[in-house]
């Protein structure tokens, strides 16, 4: 029983220094965005603010370009989330359903695909958009943001595809459902906490992408908010005081829609992890 004790003991003290570690950083960013810019640069930095201010927020607000960071960055969010979503649904269910030829080697091409670093694909993916012409436009992101979310899903839903009994989907088409309906009412409601993991990734991913979005965006107007808050940041200079102001409210969309999906976000990550 004392053994017992000892471990639970222990258990909890690594979750709360677990906790502390994790959420220290996001704490600073908050108390900081909430300083004067004198608390600042104080020679011993204190972990509350002298005096609580939203001077940080006006000024970001008023004097900076963030609305239409903001705006950018949720219209190619939401269209990058819904367009690899409903890509990497067919691609996964085709790999694993339809008895094509050389399935295999596409699943893995597709794996291979998603391990490829965007440092290595940054100049081609470049040349790629600029010869369509949509260099400083949204839309060459929205072509190169699939290169990496698609594989992503099309892998992970993969997994949730398999673990779904075949003859679910054999019985629906018996009783003269197309295979594109035993697609939409048999398969994608079973693999909803899968689809819903592989969407708000696919959001966060684009939210926070920050090389593709330097290369192909450079004028202010078209930039979303990882480079927009990089511009905060004049050669040694850190505006400390919109950089963190800045952070804290682009985080909270990521946080909103992971509160919102949690529940089905704790099944999909495991979708899949028996039947493989």
């Amino acid at each position: 029983m004392r053994t017992f004790r000892m471990r639970r003991r222990y258990a909890w003290g690594l979750l709360v220094a677990g906790l502390l570690w994790t959420t220290f950083p996001l704490y600073w960013m908050l108390v900081t965005s909430l300083k004067p810019v004198a608390d600042m640069f104080m020679p011993l930095p204190s972990l509350w603010p002298s005096r609580v201010t939203l001077a940080n927020y006006v000024d970001l607000l008023a004097n900076t370009g963030f609305v239409t960071f903001v705006r950018n960055s949720l219209a190619v969010g939401l269209v990058a989330m819904v367009s690899s979503v409903m890509i990497s649904t067919l691609a996964a269910y085709s790999i694993t359903r339809l008895p094509l030829p050389g399935r295999q080697g596409v699943a893995t091409l597709v794996l291979i695909t998603y391990l490829v670093p965007q440092s290595v694909l940054f100049i081609p993916m470049y040349l790629l958009v600029s010869s369509l012409g949509l260099a400083e436009r949204l839309a060459g992101l929205l072509v190169a943001y699939p290169t990496f979310l698609v594989p992503y899903g099309t892998w992970m839903l993969m997994s949730a595809f398999r673990s779904i009994p075949l003859e679910l989907e054999e019985a629906a088409m018996i009783d003269g459902a197309s295979r594109l309906q035993a697609l939409t009412r048999i398969v994608l409601p079973l693999a909803a906490p899968a689809v819903a993991v592989v969407a708000t990734s696919s959001f966060t991913l684009s939210w926070g992408e920050f090389l593709y979005a330097l290369v192909l965006t450079t004028r202010p107007s078209v930039q979303t908010l990882p480079v927009g808050i990089s511009g905060f940041i004049i050669s040694d200079i850190y505006i400390w005081g919109r950089i963190m102001a800045a952070s804290v409210l682009a985080s909270l969309p990521v946080v909103a829609l992971y509160m919102l999906t949690q529940r089905w976000l704790m099944g999909g990550l495991t979708a899949g992890a028996v039947k493989g």
